[in-house]
C-alpha cells in the first residue's frame, strides 16, 4: 500500500479543484430552481440529499487535491518547496494577524459576525497565500 501511494502521481488536480468549486455552490443554484419553502416542508430528506451529495463530493475533491499539491510540492524541487514555504509563512502570519484584528472587532461592534469568522480567514488566508506566491516567485527570478 505504501509504493503504490508513494508512486501516485495525482492526476487531474486542476480539474478536480474546478469541479470540486462548482459542486459546493450547486446546491445554492438548485435551490433557487426550486421552490425551496415547498421543498423544505414536503421533502426535507430529498432537501438534505440535495445538500448532502454535491458538498460531499465538493468536499472529497478538495481533500484530494490537497493531498495532490502537498506531494507534488514535497517531490519537487527545491525552490520550488522554498517559494512554497515562504509563502505559506507569510499567509499563516496574515491569517494569524487578522484572526485578531477580527476577533477584536467582532467581539465589540458585530458579534453576530463571529459565526463567519472561518470563512472570512480561509479567504484572508488563500488570497495572502496567492500575493506572497507571485512576490517570492519575483524574488527567486
Amino acid at each position: 500500500m505504501k509504493i503504490a501511494l508513494r508512486n501516485f502521481s495525482f492526476p487531474y488536480t486542476t480539474q478536480i479543484l474546478v469541479f470540486s468549486s462548482i459542486m459546493i455552490f450547486l446546491p445554492l443554484i438548485i435551490i433557487n430552481l426550486f421552490d425551496i419553502k415547498n421543498l423544505i416542508d414536503a421533502r426535507p430528506y430529498f432537501f438534505k440529499l440535495i445538500l448532502l451529495i454535491p458538498s460531499l463530493l465538493a468536499a472529497l475533491g478538495f481533500i484530494y487535491c490537497t493531498l495532490g499539491y502537498h506531494y507534488k510540492t514535497k517531490r519537487g524541487d527545491e525552490l520550488k518547496f522554498r517559494i512554497h514555504l515562504e509563502s505559506l509563512e507569510f499567509a499563516f502570519t496574515t491569517t494569524l494577524v487578522f484572526f485578531f484584528v477580527f476577533v477584536f472587532i467582532f467581539l465589540n461592534f458585530a458579534p453576530t459576525m463571529l459565526n463567519y469568522i472561518l470563512l472570512i480567514l480561509a479567504v484572508v488566508g488563500i488570497v495572502a497565500y496567492v500575493i506572497e506566491m507571485e512576490f517570492v516567485k519575483e524574488k527567486y527570478e
